[in-house]
């Protein structure tokens, strides 16, 4: 019997980013990204991702077509369903509270709370222990708030690949 368990992956925006833009720090997570199925993200991760490709694109950090096949790539990957887009629904009244209230106790933006919210109680969020959702994310803060949640993270740019992973 296999010690694998299928488990989804949630990328935040910064896993995201480092997916598409060559970054001194992207590899690790490019690599297991392409080896590795079962990807998610929340739909305002994508957008905010597409927002930091946008800002190198402005400030002169990476060129327009570094910026088209960047973007293009990210958005082929969530259409293609390589990265399906799962979130809990940010835009109903119970949803913004529950996101919001998570965002004051860690003081994350609603981006990185809407994140930790869907893995909590998203799509896959009753799958478990083993094939419960990771986190991915190069966002030290973020990582912390998860796992004093519980949820299994991997801080893609200071930490080896867990095992769990």
């Amino acid at each position: 019997m296999s010690d694998q368990w299928a488990k989804t992956r949630y990328l935040d925006a910064s896993a995201l980013v480092k997916l598409v833009i060559d970054e001194g720090d992207h590899q690790a997570v490019r690599s297991f990204f392409h080896s590795n199925i079962n990807f998610c993200a929340t739909s305002l991760c994508l957008a905010e991702a597409l927002g930091v490709i946008k800002g190198k694109w402005n400030y002169g950090r990476i060129n327009e077509e570094q910026y088209y096949s960047s973007t293009r790539e990210l958005i082929i990957w969530a259409w293609g369903k390589k990265i399906e887009i799962d979130d809990i629904g940010l835009f109903s009244p119970e949803g913004l509270q529950a996101v919001e209230d998570l965002a004051r106790k860690y003081k994350l933006d609603l981006s990185d709370a809407l994140q930790l919210q869907t893995i909590m109680r998203g799509t896959y969020s009753h799958l478990g222990p083993n094939s419960a959702s990771v986190l991915i994310t190069a966002d030290a803060k973020l990582a912390k708030a998860a796992e004093t949640e519980g949820i299994r993270s991997w801080n893609c740019i200071v930490s080896e690949l867990p095992e769990w992973a």
